[in-house]
């Protein structure tokens, strides 16, 4: 049992405080030689050693840059939820956050300990970024080549499973894909179209054709469904890249009379939880946001302790959901 300064002074006669006082060699207390002698003799007998006390760790503060707007983080469930799941992740790691979005930069802090930047942004903005902050993940696009660590959901492989169910149960199978853009303008390359051609040559040449955009917002979907449907009318499958787009592609295949999944099958990307509440239910490719945010808040603290490691990119598996919107 380890020794106390009870011990000491109890032995001595004397209190605990001069004691202490003693031990620290506090030269402005009023004691005699020999018990100043007396207690740092005890003090060696008795093997006392000074407990050591836990310095408090001082609290770590991370910015959180949304690259959209916040009117526009609203209208898309995917981002929010990584968003909100950094924040969560964040403050169960003992972590003090500043969110700043896309029309706000200037708002950005500067007293922060790292930044994690949600979305596509052009190599400018991120050289910007990462002049401004040493330490920052980057969550939903690879940045490794830049020397940025980045947390990004396995979207080829996403589709590839929704691909292949699709093609493997259905005869005519299209794609509603997405094109979006940075804030500086620049096309953010998305790998979803790319993907699902190299499927239609495995599986069926001409849906390479069966392919029409949007940009990721309801309207947009609504409308390439209509063109899509329009241009192939034997279609009974589509995968659709994104929730938001899916809705829009279902309201125009209810107005048009056309019975999901009897006459029409749909599949969607990301899972958020509209895919749960529309009728019906919509298959989609899970993409684990929770997880995605906690992966790159213990990135970013990791960085912190060992700022001389090498960037990593992490890899995040997405998983296909099936529900009421494809027969099988």
């Amino acid at each position: 049992m380890a020794v106390t300064l009870k011990d000491i002074a109890k032995k001595a006669g004397v209190s605990i405080a001069t004691v202490s006082r003693i031990l620290n060699h506090d030269s402005s207390l009023s004691v005699s030689q020999s018990t100043r002698e007396s207690v740092l003799s005890l003090a060696e007998q008795l093997s006392y050693t000074k407990p050591h006390h836990r310095q408090a760790k001082a609290t770590k503060r991370i910015a959180i840059l949304q690259w959209y707007p916040q009117e526009q983080e609203l209208n898309d469930l995917y981002y929010l939820s990584i968003r909100l799941s950094v924040e969560r992740a964040a403050q169960q790691m003992g972590c003090e956050t500043a969110t700043t979005f896309a029309n706000k930069w200037s708002q950005l802090p500067s007293q922060v300990d790292g930044l994690i930047a949600i979305g596509k942004f052009s190599s400018d903005q991120l050289s910007k970024l990462h002049n401004r902050y040493e330490h920052m993940v980057v969550i939903d696009q690879n940045t490794l080549t830049m020397g940025i660590d980045c947390v990004v959901p396995d979207i080829a492989g996403g589709i590839m499973q929704a691909g292949q169910y699709l093609f493997q149960h259905y005869q005519h199978v299209g794609m509603i894909a997405g094109k979006e853009y940075t804030t500086d303008d620049q096309e953010v390359i998305d790998s979803r179209p790319q993907t699902f051609i190299s499927l239609a040559q495995q599986f069926d040449p001409a849906a390479k054709d069966a392919l029409e955009y949007g940009d990721y917002r309801t309207d947009s979907g609504y409308d390439a469904m209509a063109r899509l449907k329009g241009r192939f009318p034997k279609l009974d499958a589509v995968l659709v890249a994104n929730d938001a787009m899916a809705l829009g592609a279902l309201k125009w295949l209810h107005e048009q009379k056309i019975a999901v999944p009897q006459e029409m099958a749909l599949i969607t990307f990301d899972d958020t939880v509209v895919t749960k509440f529309a009728y019906p239910p919509l298959s989609s490719v899970h993409v684990p946001t929770d997880q995605m945010a906690g992966k790159a808040v213990q990135l970013l603290v990791d960085r912190l302790s060992h700022p001389q490691d090498f960037p990593n990119c992490l890899l995040v598996a997405t998983n296909l959901k099936l529900r009421q919107s494809t027969a099988n």
